[in-house]
This record gives structure tokens, C-alpha cells and sequence, in this order.
């Protein structure tokens, strides 16, 4: 997780920026420091757009990719096809898919979570079914080679399968938590000694 002062440092700075330009994108959002840009002007401006704001700051420069069709930010592709946009899970070419080994020391709980809040994503990134079935079909894969078995996998996908896409999307308010968190190193008896000490915790 990025420096609270470094997004705040980005936030003014783009802020800044943003008021300076004579021409403005159509969308720019905004994650740390990478940032995701609609562009409606027209190439030419677009170039003088991305040499201006390296030209805005001396320290702060930035690096960029661009196209008419298809674009990757963060874990998400975004394809325009035709002038209708479609999102499909991006992954990078390092990305050696090193999921939790269903054998190593976690809680049970933990290893049951992966494949359905992997699901979750994939669910809320692919716009299409075809795109989430393909990503479903990966996913199986990759959880299979690290200890996971085939059906648990598929079952806890066929919950995501069916579920609303646009509501996965806005989410459920989550209530204010207030209580202390308590953080330990896991050990497989250690809910014996929670059990135990019930009462006291």
C-alpha cells in the first residue's frame, strides 16, 4: 500500500495539473500512480497533451501506452470494440499464478476462500461470459497444480457463476468495525487454545 503522503502528494498534484491544461481528457482516473485516461480530441492533441504534463513537474514524469482499441490498467484489459466497451482480466507476462499451496499452514478457512473470491473477480473484470468462462477455465487450472481438487474448485465458481454482475460491482456497505484487531501467528491448534480462552479474549 502506497505512502498516504505520496497520494496526497498525487492527489495535489494532478489536481494542479488538471486546472493547467488547456485541453482536458474525458475521463482520467486514478489509482497511486497509475492512472487511466479517455481521450476524446484526436491524436495530435493527445501527444501534446502527454509532453505538456511531462513538463509540469521536474521530478514527477510519466510513462504511457495508448490505443485506439485496447488498453491494460492494472489486472483489467479494456477493449473497445466497435464503440462498445468490454473488460477481460489482464494479467502480466510475469505473473507465475503462485496461489496459496492447499497444503500449506493456513486456516482452513483461508484455502476454502481463493477459489471463490477468485471467482468474485474474475465475475466482476469480465464483461462477457464468454471472457468469464475462459478466465473460470484458467483458474481451475492453476488452483488444481496448487493442491486444490478439481470439484471444490468448480463448485465454489458455480456460486459466482450465476450471481448479479452489477451488483458485485457497487458492493454492500460495510458497518464501522470497532473492535481491536488481535493478530497472531496461525498454528493448526491454535483454535483449541481460542476455545479455551473464550471468556478472556
Amino acid at each position: 500500500m502506497a505512502s498516504p503522503y505520496a497520494n496526497l502528494f498525487m492527489h495535489d498534484l494532478e489536481s494542479k495539473l488538471l486546472a493547467w491544461v488547456p485541453v482536458k481528457p474525458f475521463i482520467w482516473l486514478r489509482y497511486i500512480d497509475d492512472i487511466f485516461m479517455v481521450w476524446t480530441e484526436g491524436e495530435e492533441k493527445l501527444l501534446e497533451f502527454l509532453k505538456n504534463i511531462n513538463h509540469f513537474h521536474d521530478k514527477i514524469k510519466f510513462t504511457f501506452d495508448w490505443s485506439r482499441d485496447c488498453i491494460n490498467y492494472l489486472d483489467v484489459q479494456v477493449i473497445n470494440k466497435g464503440g462498445v466497451i468490454e473488460t477481460d482480466l489482464y494479467r502480466k507476462p510475469t505473473d507465475k499464478h503462485q496461489y496459496l499451496y492447499h497444503t500449506s499452514c493456513h486456516p482452513k478457512s483461508c484455502k476454502r476462500s481463493i477459489p471463490y473470491s477468485q471467482a468474485l473477480r474474475l465475475k466482476r473484470i469480465c464483461s462477457t461470459p464468454a471472457s468469464f468462462e475462459n478466465r473460470a477455465k484458467e483458474l481451475t487450472h492453476f488452483l488444481v497444480a496448487r493442491g486444490y481438487q478439481y470439484k471444490f474448485v468448480c463448485d465454489q465458481i458455480q456460486k459466482v457463476r450465476g450471481m448479479d454482475r452489477d451488483k458485485l460491482i457497487k458492493g454492500n456497505p460495510q458497518p464501522p468495525i470497532d473492535r481491536i484487531p488481535f493478530t497472531a501467528r496461525y498454528h493448526p491448534r491454535l483454535h483449541n487454545l481460542e476455545s479455551h480462552n473464550q471468556e478472556k479474549l
